[in-house]
């Protein structure tokens, strides 16, 4: 089985996380997506939040990383921490794909449906091994 890479951003403000809804799934998940040939997982991170959030993004470090299997297929995701540049406020860049963002407190993320990758995140958080500032 290969292994898919992805990469995305914790965007925290206020012990709030930036999360985008799923149409498809109906799940919750972090702005992020598939590191492309010849691309780093920091600059896919910064390329798919600008896609998916119409944002330019600074990121702050590395928070870690998982591997998954989700719907039989294996990945490998890597999180990063990172803050919004130039005061502009995220909007839906792929409303075919999402239909709603927003910021849910850090420690009610439970009460969502979240995608598997999340859960993984809201595990590590609580191990308190994520390092978020």
């Amino acid at each position: 089985m290969d292994k898919i890479s992805l990469a995305g951003c914790a965007i925290i403000k206020d012990r709030k996380i930036l999360l985008l809804h799923r149409i498809k799934t109906g799940w919750y998940e972090l702005p992020g997506g598939k590191i492309e040939n010849e691309e780093t997982a920091e600059s896919a991170a910064i390329r798919e939040i600008k896609e998916e959030l119409c944002v330019d993004i600074k990121i702050l470090s590395e928070l870690g990383k998982k591997d998954f299997i989700e719907n039989d297929y294996s990945m490998s995701y890597t999180w990063f921490q990172a803050y919004l540049l130039n005061d502009r406020q995220p909007v839906i860049g792929e409303p075919e794909k999402f239909d709603d963002l927003k910021y849910i407190e850090l420690d009610k993320l439970k009460e969502y449906k979240l995608s598997p990758n999340m859960l993984n995140f809201v595990d590590e958080l609580e191990l308190g091994s994520l390092g978020i500032n």
